[in-house]
């Protein structure tokens, strides 16, 4: 497995990967606008030539936030989340690094706690389909 930067050869790839990760998934006309917009860092974690798995850090006005991290299914557990979310601290200019996370999804929590984030605040009924709350959560470094 490997992890690269995000370009057109993966468009297709990561939209399959948002229709089985997300409710409300991005399409690829959204997906390749992202390759124009200098704010978005984007890795994919490719196995056999296909994206398996991807994370989308923004940079804004020295912010810096976790818009999208998805693997799919039969690639979880094995570390993939983890090594997208470190290549993207890579890119990282700024003292910190927000995300949001369904309240619901415990492994992603975990993992987030695990590499240093730290929960802020929450967002009631941010996500929709279902609605539910979202945790934000920071980290510092």
């Amino acid at each position: 497995m490997e992890i690269k930067k995000f370009s057109t050869e993966y468009v297709s790839d990561v939209a399959e990967i948002e229709k089985s990760c997300f409710s409300n998934p991005w399409n690829d006309t959204v997906l390749e606008g992202e390759l124009n917009n200098e704010c978005s860092h984007i890795y994919v974690a490719v196995e056999n030539g296909k994206a398996v798995g991807y994370a989308m850090l923004y940079i804004v006005c020295g912010e810096a936030d976790i818009i999208r991290v998805a693997v799919l299914p039969e690639y979880r557990r094995q570390g993939i989340a983890e090594k997208l979310l470190l290549k993207s601290f890579e890119v990282n200019e700024t003292n910190e690094v927000f995300l949001d996370v369904r309240e619901s999804n415990a492994p992603a929590i975990k993992l987030y706690q695990s590499l240093g984030f730290v929960d802020t605040g929450v967002r009631k009924d941010y996500y929709s389909n279902p609605t539910e709350n979202a945790i934000l959560m920071k980290k510092e470094f």
